[in-house]
C-alpha cells in the first residue's frame, strides 16, 4: 500500500496514489464514503473518519501502527475504483507539484553517514590507497524544517558552492521504539520512502566539520513521492538506487552495498534515542552522488518507491 500527501486549500491530505488513473484518493473522504454506503449517517461517518484517519503519517502511525483501518479503506477503494462509488469529493488530481512530503512532520530524522563504500571493488588503480573500509556507524540529525516534497524546487544557498544531493532509502518507524536489537528491529519498521539527503560540504567545513547546519538548509530533505508499507518491499537490502543530473546518470547502486544493515542501524540508534511513530532513518547513499548548480534538474529513483525530480534554483 502506498500513501501520498496532497497539498490542498484545506491543508495536506493523505491519499492513495496509483489506484484511479491521474487521481489521488483522499483516504479520509473514502473512509466516509465507505461508511455511508454501509448505511452510516454522514455526520457519524465524518466523526469516525477524523478519529481513524488523522491528518498526517506520524499521527496515523501513532494511532494505528499496523494501519489496520487504512488498509480496509484501501481494499474498499480498489474494489470500487470503477463503480462510481468514489465521487469527486474523494478524488484529487495527481499533479506532481501538489505532492508534499508523505512523512508529514516527524519528531526525528536521522541520516546515516559513510554507510557505503566510496569505490567499487577492484576499481582502485595500482599504487593508490585502498577504498575506505567499514567502520562503526555514524550519522547526524536532519532539521525537520528541511523537508520538501518530491517535485519541489531544491534551493541552492547563496553561501554555498558545494551542494551535494544523495539519494537514500528512508526507513519509517511504526511503533515507539527504544533499545531495539538486530533481531527485533524490523518489527518496528512501518515502511519506506525515497529520501534525497542534501548537504553543503563547504558549509560543514566552515563549521569545524559539523554536519548539522550543512545538512539543515530549507529543502535539503526531499522526500517521496509516497510512503510504501513494509509488506510491499520484501527485502529492503536488495533495492536499486539511481540518480541523474540533467538526464546524465550519476548514481547506480544497491542497498545491498550498505556496510551496516537496517536492523544494525536501528539497534545502534535506539541505544541513544527513542524513535516515535513516523520518525525516519535515512540509511546512506551509494557512490557517485554529484555536485549540482542552479539550473540543474536532479532526478532520483529507488526500486519500488518511485521517483523524485527537482529543479535547482538559487535561494537568494
Amino acid at each position: 500500500m502506498k500513501i501520498a500527501s496532497r497539498r490542498t486549500p484545506f491543508g495536506d491530505r493523505l491519499c492513495f496514489p496509483e489506484v484511479v488513473p491521474h487521481h489521488l484518493i483522499d483516504i479520509q473522504a473514502a473512509f466516509v464514503r465507505r461508511l455511508e454506503t454501509g448505511g452510516v449517517h454522514r455526520d457519524d461517518a465524518l466523526a469516525r473518519a477524523r478519529l481513524a484517519v488523522p491528518g498526517d503519517l506520524p499521527a496515523l502511525l501513532q494511532a494505528d501502527p499496523e494501519l489496520t483501518a487504512v488498509r480496509r479503506v484501501f481494499d474498499w477503494a480498489v474494489e470500487h475504483a470503477d463503480t462510481g462509488e468514489l465521487h469527486d469529493d474523494c478524488l484529487w488530481s495527481d499533479e506532481p507539484g501538489r505532492l508534499g512530503p508523505p512523512i508529514g512532520r516527524p519528531q526525528t530524522i536521522w541520516c546515516m553517514l559513510a554507510n557505503y563504500p566510496r569505490e567499487r571493488p577492484g576499481a582502485e588503480p595500482a599504487g593508490t590507497a585502498p577504498a575506505r573500509t567499514k567502520r562503526g556507524p555514524q550519522g547526524c540529525l536532519k532539521a525537520i524544517s528541511a523537508l520538501a516534497g518530491p517535485h519541489d524546487e531544491l534551493r541552492y544557498p547563496a553561501i554555498s558552492k558545494k551542494v551535494d544531493p544523495e539519494m537514500e532509502l528512508g526507513v519509517v518507524i511504526g511503533p515507539r521504539s527504544r533499545f531495539l536489537t538486530p533481531e527485533t528491529a524490523m518489527q518496528a519498521v512501518a515502511g519506506y520512502v525515497g529520501f534525497c539527503d542534501i548537504g553543503s560540504r563547504d558549509v560543514s567545513e566552515l563549521d569545524n566539520n559539523r554536519m548539522d547546519r550543512g545538512k539543515g538548509f530549507d529543502t535539503y530533505g526531499i522526500t517521496g513521492p509516497w510512503f510504501v508499507t513494509a509488506d510491499e518491499i520484501p527485502d529492503p537490502h536488495r533495492l536499486r538506487i539511481r540518480s541523474w543530473v540533467n538526464g546524465e546518470l550519476r548514481q547506480d547502486g544497491s542497498t545491498a552495498e550498505m556496510f551496516h544493515s537496517i536492523p544494525d542501524q536501528l539497534a545502534w540508534l535506539t541505544e541513544a534515542l527513542t524513535l516515535a511513530p513516523g520518525d525516519v532513518l535515512s540509511t546512506g547513499t551509494p557512490l557517485g552522488h554529484p555536485l549540482v548548480q542552479p539550473g540543474d534538474v536532479v532526478r532520483g529513483e529507488i526500486e519500488g518507491l518511485g521517483v523524485v525530480e527537482n529543479k535547482v534554483v538559487l535561494d537568494d
